[in-house]
């Protein structure tokens, strides 16, 4: 479909961007489904093309594209490998955005062209078994010892933890109590007292290489705090555009590409001397997913351009997420309902795109979280419908 939303220089971009992914990613992704392996060779396909790093200034090596052109990517590698998706959306995401708005003119010249050319690969974490969503009630501590902070702790669902090469760590810094006392640091793989689990296995998502952090008097140097106590507003701003580029634009290219699927597969299944696809109960399916999936397209192109032009709210990427991670669920299973006993079949993608998408209205703030945000802003005034 040639999409009127977007200039000559965008469509070329979603074009590049899907041949590639149908020519590289596709053909290998159940395979990394199965193998629970992270493709991250796809990684060095994709900085090729200059789809690493997207965002990144070209003083570093990148093309200083807007976050709405990094959504147009990120949907087209999504609908090809949702894995290779994660990869790419960890790398370019929170820990590079952090290092480029927020770290020193040398960690921004030490790592943002290796984020480029796909030589590094980049996580974040968050979680811990008692905290998630909550982050004032992160436990990991990071306590100044002269001229570096010595780190203790465990953080849970890190993903591309067993690839990756460089974290962003929410950690406590001060005795402050709740967000007064967190901040964040940047620690790399190999770090003496820096221990990355095995791969915590999951329903979807299984070639992200998610696991588990433990830090035992692990020491960095204090140029290594990124984020001071107190300044998480800072970080969280960064974090609005990472959540659109992420979570919701992968569950929206599978939905796409589940979409696609079913819509293939109704033309040409036959029952009853008959196309499945000139049944008009199974055509007003294919109508709702194909709503749903305009409106989500739509909000999460709306959220990326207001970011980009300085003029988002809070509401705009929680309205995004909240909508997309939900439509997706319903889109990927109303695909393997109408794709019967093939739809259930791994020999099929069906099962895997609901798989896929299932955790993501966990991931990166669960909907309800994210719902009291809308609430939130609703209630104090700043949204008027």
């Amino acid at each position: 479909m040639r999409e009127p939303e977007l200039n000559d220089d965008q469509r070329l971009i979603q074009e590049t961007a899907r041949a590639m992914a149908e020519e590289h990613f596709r053909p290998c992704a159940a395979k990394a489904d199965r193998d629970y392996e992270p493709p991250v060779e796809n990684l060095r396909v994709l900085a090729e093309h200059g789809f690493c790093g997207t965002f990144i200034p070209e003083e570093y090596g990148g093309a200083g594209l807007s976050l709405f052109d990094t959504v147009v990517v990120m949907e087209q590698v999504a609908r090809a490998c949702a894995n290779t998706a994660i990869l790419l959306s960890t790398t370019d995401g929170a820990t590079p955005r952090s290092i480029l708005h927020l770290g020193t003119e040398e960690q921004k010249r030490r790592w943002l062209p290796r984020f480029v050319k796909g030589e590094a690969l980049a996580a974040w974490s968050m979680s811990e078994p008692e905290a998630g969503s909550d982050v004032a009630a992160v436990r990991t501590r990071a306590r100044k010892d002269s001229d570096s902070y010595v780190i203790d702790g465990a953080k849970t669902w890190c993903s591309c933890a067993q690839v990756a090469d460089l974290f962003l760590v929410l950690v406590r810094l001060s005795d402050d109590p709740g967000m007064r006392g967190v901040g964040a640091v940047l620690v790399e793989r190999g770090t003496p007292g820096f221990t990355i689990g095995n791969h915590l296995d999951l329903i979807g998502l299984r070639a992200t290489g998610m696991a588990g952090l433990t830090f035992d008097a692990c020491r960095i140097p204090a140029e290594n705090v990124i984020v001071p106590a107190g300044g998480m507003r800072h970080l969280f701003k960064v974090l609005d555009a990472d959540r659109i580029a992420g979570n919701p634009t992968v569950c929206l290219g599978v939905a796409g590409a589940a979409l696609d699927g079913a819509t293939a597969y109704l033309k040409d299944r036959r029952q009853f001397g008959k196309s499945l696809a000139e049944f008009q109960g199974l055509q007003w399916r294919l109508a709702d997913m194909a709503m749903d999936l305009e409106a989500g397209r739509a909000l999460l192109w709306r959220a990326a351009r207001r970011i980009d032009a300085g003029a988002a709210t809070p509401m705009d990427a929680s309205v995004a997420k909240t909508f997309v991670n939900e439509m997706s669920v319903r889109v990927t299973n109303t695909a393997m309902q109408l794709c019967g006993g093939y739809g259930l079949s791994e020999e099929f993608p069906f099962e895997r795109y609901f798989r896929d998408v299932r955790g993501m209205s966990v991931g990166y703030g669960t909907t309800e979280i994210h719902r009291n945000t809308i609430a939130r802003e609703l209630l104090e005034g700043r949204y008027a419908a």
